[in-house]
């Protein structure tokens, strides 16, 4: 099942609902002018699975996946002219165990590898 975001409703516990139930599916989010720019997945009302974000303008914003509210695997974000910002990976746990960040030029600013 596929909503829009503005049909859902999020509960003080975060866990967001469609018509009273807990959701399962996919929330899309819309610029004004009606171009998706989010679409995240939800199950029994907490994020799991993947999401991915939008400039307004169509280029790719975000890419990242979460299992039952937690983030696992690779996230990744890049700037408007399509030059990667960051980079983040996530175990099973949600623990990060590295990072990567750059410039909007493609400088790299940080890089973080966790220990142990």
């Amino acid at each position: 099942m596929r909503v829009e975001y503005d049909e859902v409703e999020t509960e003080t516990d975060l866990r967001v609902t469609y018509q009273g139930e807990l959701f399962t599916g996919e929330v899309v989010e819309r610029s004004p002018q009606g171009q998706i720019i989010a679409v995240t997945t939800y199950f029994k009302g907490i994020e799991d699975g993947p999401s991915a974000e939008w400039y307004p303008s169509g280029e790719r914003r975000a890419e990242g996946s979460a299992r039952y509210g937690t983030a696992v695997g690779v996230h990744e974000e890049w700037h408007r002219n399509g030059n990667p910002a960051n980079r983040v990976q996530f175990d099973d746990q949600g623990r990060m165990l590295n990072c990567q960040r750059w410039a909007e030029d493609g400088t790299p600013i940080e890089s973080y590898v966790a220990q142990g």
